[in-house]
């Protein structure tokens, strides 16, 4: 039930008590005043008579008491008259007190309601932003403040999210020239521009590294990154030392742990076979949660290279579930699918992954495939490929 309405009966309700509360005592008194005294007047008269006509009092008493019941009448007639007034005088103030009553509440009633608490009608939720649109936004804000650190720091995540590559370092880069002590902003600038130049590590992005480490020596993001960089140069006692390190200074309940448990175990079977590979190809495969919870766990991931021309069919290949799926593989010859084609034959290849809920060999409508740019096999790359 409305408010409104609750309101309402109770005006209604005050009302009838008003009107019972005044009103039934008028209508009780159901004896005829002026008729009564008139009468017993009378009757009084009419007894002096009689005491007169046997001698119990004489003429003057007779006149006496006479004139004292006429004026006793007169008086009692005056007294019946002001309660006749007196009643249609309470029914003038009923009727004002029914007509005042409910105009008075609901005047109060608008009086006390506060002005702000006008119930405004349900707005439809706004839709989220793009990232499009939040980059807009982003530039806007900008042209006004361009000296927030930050805000470019922002800019830059989201252009490299969109894949404007390009747009993405110069907002990073305006970012580092205002805050360059920022051991995020660091760390965020070199994994860009280690994608952006298809996982091979430049000079600017090796000093990037480096100055997160005078940063903060045990920065678990820039010995990551440190480590890949040392195993794109075969370094691996150095990249196995790097990664120890970041493993120590991670939280106990980080996800990343797993990751980096299983890349060392990956990083100490390579160091144990009796001869290192003279040929190989490590990929670090990122795939986004959004894949992960649009793909089944059974799905698998193929990591693979094929030639840069001529028949698609890989040369070396690994296949694995998702659900097992560590992030990262090596490939080299033993992974050759034909013998007499190892990976070592050669020169210039592309890394291909791919997830499929199949595993076959052919690509089917539903599988998500990323490819590398062409690498070259003798420079034992390291190779990081986002799937999103």
């Amino acid at each position: 039930m409305s408010l409104y309405l609750w309101f309402a009966l109770m005006v209604i309700t005050s009302s009838i008590w008003i009107i019972w509360f005044l009103y039934r005592p008028l209508k009780s008194n159901k004896i005829n005043l002026e008729s009564s005294n008139i009468t017993l007047g009378k009757q009084k008269l009419l007894e002096l008579e009689q005491d007169l006509h046997q001698n119990l009092i004489d003429e003057e008493q007779f006149n006496q008491a006479k004139e004292e019941i006429s004026t006793t009448l007169a008086i009692e007639l005056q007294q019946v008259g002001n309660i006749q007034n007196n009643t249609n005088n309470n029914t003038w103030v009923l009727i004002l007190i029914l007509v005042l009553l409910p105009l008075m509440s609901v005047g109060i009633y608008q009086y006390l309601t506060p002005k702000n608490n006008i119930v405004q009608p349900l707005e439809s939720p706004k839709k989220p932003l793009s990232l499009g649109q939040s980059a807009e936004n982003i530039v806007q804000y900008l042209q006004t403040n361009e000296h927030d650190a930050q805000a470019w720091k922002i800019l830059g995540l989201t252009y490299f999210e969109l894949g404007r590559l390009d747009l993405s370092i110069d907002a990073y880069e305006k970012s580092y020239q205002i805050n360059p002590k920022d051991l995020r902003l660091l760390v965020e600038y070199a994994s860009m521009m280690i994608s952006a130049n298809d996982s091979q590590f430049s000079e600017q992005s090796v000093k990037l590294i480096k100055q997160a480490l005078e940063i903060d020596p045990n920065a678990p993001e820039a010995l990551y990154l440190a480590g890949m960089f040392a195993v794109s140069q075969r370094d691996f006692n150095l990249a196995k030392g790097l990664w120890q390190r970041a493993l120590n200074a991670m939280p106990k309940g980080s996800i990343d742990r797993v990751a980096l448990v299983n890349i060392l175990s990956e990083l100490k079977t390579v160091e144990g076979s009796k001869e290192m590979p003279e040929h190989s190809i490590s990929v670090y495969v990122d795939v986004s949660d959004e894949v992960l919870k649009s793909r089944s766990s059974e799905d698998f991931i193929m990591i693979y290279v094929k030639a840069v021309k001529g028949r698609p069919m890989p040369i070396a290949i690994k296949k694995i579930k998702l659900k097992d799926f560590t992030g990262q593989v090596v490939l080299t010859d033993q992974d050759s699918v034909i013998q007499g084609n190892q990976l070592s034959r050669h020169d210039q290849v592309i890394t291909v992954v791919r997830i499929s809920a199949t595993g076959s060999a052919m690509r089917g409508a539903s599988d998500i495939q990323v490819l590398s740019k062409v690498i070259n096999v003798a420079d034992n790359p390291f190779i990081h490929l986002s799937v999103k």
